[in-house]
């Protein structure tokens, strides 16, 4: 066992590259900043009294930034700040993320709206972060992919990198979220919470990143022309072979959300308290972390519609078994809430992430050159969008059936008819042709580097010319001197 991981250790040393260090950073702070989560979810259920059909839809409307995430890519990838495409952008915006959660501390607890404002500010501040540290991603794995002559391995092990650091953030945060309600103040959590972003701000400044002079940007460079960016983008997703699989991944990620529902459960009926909610939040992030570990080590050759269609009927069955809990079964087998809802939640949390893993590897290997940004921003705002969707349609359901803080008696149905949508993209699995795809992107790049040679040697005869001209002049001057 330790030799295995001795050799894993040393392959990974060999091919260390510096910029896996600054997207550990930022996967690690986006992560840790749930520390505040369950005191976010206290201050609109209990200063501002909502119900879980509108906490859910207020929290929806604050993950807006996520939606439109291409267009932070867009803008990353061709529009550099102070002459860096992307060290600039996470110093700006990790500035904006610390100042929001500091307003937040001290106004967040005034009204609902500042509140909500402020959590726009700071999804909007993480999702641009997240943004340029999942550009970085993407071009560390395309480098690696003309190195290595297996690219899912190389995509896998960099998925695996940025989503793993970002579950051992979001397990540290767990572990203490629960337990400092107990001593500190919402207020003063948020503030900690703070400290986060700022450290990545210091690190930024260390981050080594090739200057670019805005002044001698070469339009006929792809990155460095909007318009033909946006061109590029929409001319690689008219393709069937992706907007098909973007819309099944959407779809999918639409399933109606019982986290809200769940939490107001756990909390008045079941009679938990943050202590043991911060437990529960450290069991997922371990799961979590589990289920990339098991899938980089062991799922990540096995085809994407083997392993998506057996995790996706897993998870199902793992989604249904809270009718157990919320039924009260569970009491009448003997079984204890908190020993129920841990285990529970290890499966859930394990299987779902095993479900999702293979969606952020094809993600990842679809992205094109020089787009890498604005393509992987956009297949990571489908699933946003459809998990916002999905907590609106949660919203929409509970409402339609009655079940509020005051009256859970038919939660179980709402289990029943959501868990539905978990099964209802199945059928459409076959959109996702893995190999046509890659064929497909490496036509596409190779179009796009013979585009780059024909500008190249226009602009190499323009100078010739122009250093044709200026020899004349200089000519012409010496003999009239």
């Amino acid at each position: 066992m330790f030799d295995k991981l001795f050799r894993q250790f040393s392959q990974f040393y060999e091919s260390f590259n510096p910029s896996y260090f600054i997207i550990a950073v930022v996967a690690f702070s986006q992560g840790v900043q749930h520390l505040a989560d369950l005191s976010i979810n206290y201050m609109l259920k209990d200063d501002f009294g909502l119900s879980p059909a509108m906490m859910g839809l207020y929290l929806s409307y604050t993950t807006t930034p996520w939606i439109v995430k291409p267009f932070w890519g867009l803008i990353t990838d061709s529009k550099p700040l102070f002459g860096y495409r992307r060290k600039s952008y996470i110093i700006l915006f990790g500035i904006f993320d610390a100042l929001g959660w500091i307003a937040l501390s001290k106004y967040g607890t005034d009204s609902l709206y500042s509140a909500l404002l402020l959590l726009f500010l700071i999804q909007l501040s993480t999702c641009f972060v997240n943004v340029v540290g999942e550009a970085i991603l993407v071009e560390v794995a395309s480098q690696a992919s003309r190195q290595q002559t297996n690219f899912q391995h190389g995509a896998s092990k960099n998925v695996s990198i940025f989503f793993g650091v970002r579950a051992f953030g979001t397990l540290i945060s767990a572990f203490f979220s629960g337990q400092l309600l107990h001593y500190f103040t919402k207020q003063e959590i948020f503030m900690m919470t703070a400290a986060f972003p700022s450290l990545l701000v210091l690190v930024s400044f260390f981050y080594v990143e090739e200057k670019v002079d805005p002044r001698n940007l070469d339009q006929n460079d792809r990155r460095n022309n909007t318009m033909q960016c946006i061109k590029d983008f929409w001319t690689f997703f008219q393709n069937p072979l992706i907007y098909k699989p973007v819309a099944l991944i959407f779809c999918f990620m639409m399933a109606p959300s019982s986290s809200t529902i769940m939490f107001f459960f756990y909390t008045q009926v079941l009679g938990f308290e943050p202590s043991f909610l911060g437990q529960l939040k450290f069991v997922y992030a371990l799961s979590t972390i589990l289920g990339v570990l098991l899938y980089n080590n062991y799922l990540k050759d096995v085809p994407f519609k083997k392993i998506f269609i057996t995790t996706t009927i897993l998870y199902y069955f793992c989604y249904q078994s809270m009718i157990i809990l919320v039924t009260r079964k569970n009491v009448e087998w003997g079984i204890n809430d908190k020993f129920f809802c841990l285990g529970d939640s290890v499966m859930l949390q394990l299987v779902g992430e095993l479900n999702l893993m293979p969606i952020l590897v094809l993600a990842c290997r679809m992205c094109p050159k020089n787009i890498e940004a604005t393509m992987y921003a956009m297949l990571m705002s489908t699933i946003n969008f459809g998990s916002t969707l999905g907590s609106q349609w949660g919203a929409l359901f509970l409402i339609m059936l009655g079940v509020n803080q005051n009256d859970y008696s038919k939660l179980w149905l709402f289990i029943i008819v959501t868990g539905v949508f978990i099964l209802m993209p199945l059928p459409w699995v076959g959109v996702v042709q893995e190999d046509k795809i890659l064929q497909s992107r490496d036509q596409q790049l190779a179009e796009l580097k013979k585009k780059d040679c024909e500008s190249d040697t226009v602009s190499t005869s323009n100078l010739r010319q122009e250093d044709d001209q200026q020899q004349l002049l200089s000519e012409n001057e010496q003999q009239k001197s």
